[in-house]
């Protein structure tokens, strides 16, 4: 499901403070094919669909993201209070 793009932007932003690697997924509007960015902790306005080539104006449509935290990040978060 996708969000408004600078709130996920915003709450992406946290995670990664905290430590998290976040990968920016969107829909397609072209096929409706859910994709993820290969960069981590990187967030585009527009992306192509490997499927069917279109380009998506993620700024507009939306997006979301899958974070994911390592042990070490785990560990170091809790050091800080944080986690």
């Amino acid at each position: 499901m996708d969000h408004p793009f600078y709130e996920v932007a915003a709450t992406a932003k946290d995670a990664m403070d905290r430590g998290g690697k976040v990968y920016q997924k969107y829909t397609c509007s072209g096929c409706g094919e859910r994709l993820m960015m290969d960069e981590p902790n990187v967030f585009y306005k527009t992306g192509r669909c490997d499927k069917c080539g279109t380009v998506t104006n993620i700024e507009e449509q939306g997006c979301n993201y899958m974070l994911v935290f390592d042990a070490e990040a785990i560990a170091e978060a809790k050091e800080r209070g944080d986690g």
